[in-house]
């Protein structure tokens, strides 16, 4: 349950903290006093739109911080699978901060988190029911949701929608693949003509660059040749040359190797440097002994396939790793398109195995919906007898349609107030009134399918008063010995008087600003403001005991 609820800057709504017990809850108060401040800011903690006009005129910030307890053991095991955890003490703080310029940050205890994961959060915790959910039950599209939610179809609806999400994609590669085939004869042979000659030319990786090194070396044959000459000549070719040399200094400490105590070190030195000279010396008359018209034979070659790698580059606007993509591509394209009679085939028998599949899911979630809706009439035409509506007749009809991600039905809610009359659909026929009441009975009958803490409803008296209001009120109050805590902003005198606490909003002027405040009243101050409901303007004995006595009647039902 929300045992505390702390705001700041929120409206009319300088800085408060509300303190709250279990049971029903109810907050009166004039019009524009700020009832629906509260439910604004407990919207807003629970992941709610930030909306920057929230705040407070000529403050910086709007914080709401909320305090849950009390967890039944289904909600904790929830939140455990999201990786929440109360704290020592079983509490569990939720808030939420918007500054002037829009932003906004969330927290859960003292972990900053996305608005959107506080919402996952807060939507085990707290339903919230507003006006305009109230008005929207006559939107046929909404019907079939609230099936689910009372059939508690979650698990098999999921299963559903992967396997719709499943076949839908077969679909689709499906008939890209008979569009491509459809063009195949055109597209191959545009395919083969621009392979032809990325085919032809052979193209390895990496063969460009060693090109380019083979032509910068062909084209200093002459230059290599003559250098290479030259150092031969150092080395072995002339009087006195390095071989000369380093072979007399091998002899000479030859001579002295016993008695030099290094000599025989160097002597191994000397001999492992006239080795290395001997093999570059090979390298170098080799070098020397370029065929001149055999290295201009080879160059043209090169030029050549340079030549036809420039071409291949031009045609296909790319550098030469690009040549290399786009030909593996093309031969891919090729080969699918080769085999496009087969992937065909296949694709059709996953389709087949994926529409199976579909279909059984399809069954089973329509199955489930169908029961549902049967128990469904009965609970919902119980509750609104209960709710002064003795002669409804409630009709949850289901049609099929063609498989869609929300499965295979249509539902709408038909319904006929008054004994004798056919039932017709909600949006032809049913007053404000009414759909307050079919929204409640809603709400009592799915309490047990999907249990949430605490619920909250704006003004979900709208279009009733007298005993129905009185009979609403007794509903809402139900609600809690299941162990739902229920908040109710309500302008009905009889439903007030059920409340187990009474919180009153006022709003007044201090230092030229007004402000709204909100005031847990005591049963004095409980007679004060339901004769003031009761009465409008001038509040007289009458009223004061009429209120009086619904409060005495409130302790008796």
């Amino acid at each position: 349950m929300l045992s505390s609820l702390h705001i700041e800057n929120v409206a009319l709504i300088k800085e408060t903290t509300l303190i709250f017990g279990e049971g029903f809850t109810v907050l009166t108060g004039e019009t524009g006093a700020g009832k629906s401040i509260v439910i604004d800011a407990i919207s807003l903690l629970c992941g709610g739109r930030s909306d920057r006009e929230l705040i407070r005129s000529g403050e910086s910030y709007a914080f709401v911080e909320g305090c849950f307890e009390d967890f039944d053991e289904d909600t904790l095991v929830k939140l455990e699978a999201l990786g929440v955890h109360p704290d020592e003490d079983g509490a569990l703080y939720l808030s939420r901060r918007v500054a002037a310029d829009g932003r906004s940050s969330a927290k859960i205890g003292d972990r900053q988190v996305p608005s959107s994961r506080l919402r996952s959060v807060a939507e085990l915790l707290i339903n919230i029911h507003g006006q305009q959910d109230t008005l929207l039950l006559a939107d046929s599209s909404r019907h079939l949701p609230l099936i689910d939610s009372y059939a508690g179809n979650a698990d098999v609806l999921s299963i559903y929608k992967e396997r719709y999400t499943r076949y839908t994609e077969l679909c689709a590669r499906l008939e890209e693949l008979k569009e491509r085939v459809a063009d195949a004869a055109f597209r191959k042979e545009m395919i083969e003509y621009k392979l032809q000659g990325l085919k032809k030319a052979q193209l390895r990786s990496g063969e460009e660059e060693l090109l380019q090194s083979e032509r910068l070396r062909l084209r200093s044959a002459e230059k290599i040749s003559a250098a290479a000459a030259e150092a031969y000549g150092q080395l072995y070719g002339e009087s006195r040359s390095a071989d000369e040399r380093l072979y007399a200094a091998i002899n000479a400490i030859d001579r002295i190797k016993d008695a030099l105590p290094e000599g025989a070190e160097l002597l191994e030195r000397l001999e492992s440097v006239k080795c290395e000279i001997d093999d570059i010396a090979d390298t170098l008359r080799s070098a020397s002994e370029v065929d001149a018209d055999a290295a201009a034979e080879k160059l043209d070659k090169v030029e050549s396939r340079l030549e036809t790698i420039a071409v291949l580059k031009r045609r296909f606007g790319t550098d030469f790793e690009g040549l290399l993509t786009a030909r593996d591509g093309l031969l891919k394209e090729l080969e699918e398109i080769e085999s496009s009679d087969t992937l065909i085939e296949d694709l059709e028998e996953e389709k087949k195995v994926a529409y199976d599949g579909l279909t059984a899911a399809a069954a089973h979630l329509s199955a489930g919906r169908k029961a549902a809706a049967t128990r469904l009439e009965g609970e919902l035409a119980s509750c609104l007898a209960e709710l002064d509506m003795p002669s409804v007749t409630i009709k949850a009809r289901i049609i099929q349609k063609t498989p869609a991600a929300d499965g295979c039905d249509e539902a709408e809610l038909l319904i006929s107030a008054n004994a004798g009359e056919t039932p017709k659909p909600l949006s032809k026929i049913a007053s404000g009134g009414e759909l307050s009441r079919i929204m409640l009975a809603f709400k009592t009958v799915t309490a047990d399918a999907a249990p949430t803490g605490t619920m909250v409803f704006d003004e979900i008296d709208t279009g009733i008063s007298g005993k129905t209001a009185q009979k609403t009120g007794v509903a809402l109050k139900k609600l809690t010995y299941k162990g739902t805590q229920v908040f109710c902003v309500t302008h009905s005198a009889q439903i007030a008087a059920l409340a187990n606490t009474h919180l009153l909003v006022r709003k007044r002027s201090e230092e030229g600003r007004t402000q709204s405040y909100v005031k847990a009243l005591d049963k004095d101050g409980r007679i004060e403001e339901i004769s003031r409901i009761i009465g409008g303007i001038d509040v007289g004995v009458a009223a004061r005991d009429a209120a009086a006595e619904l409060l005495l009647q409130a302790e008796k039902l």
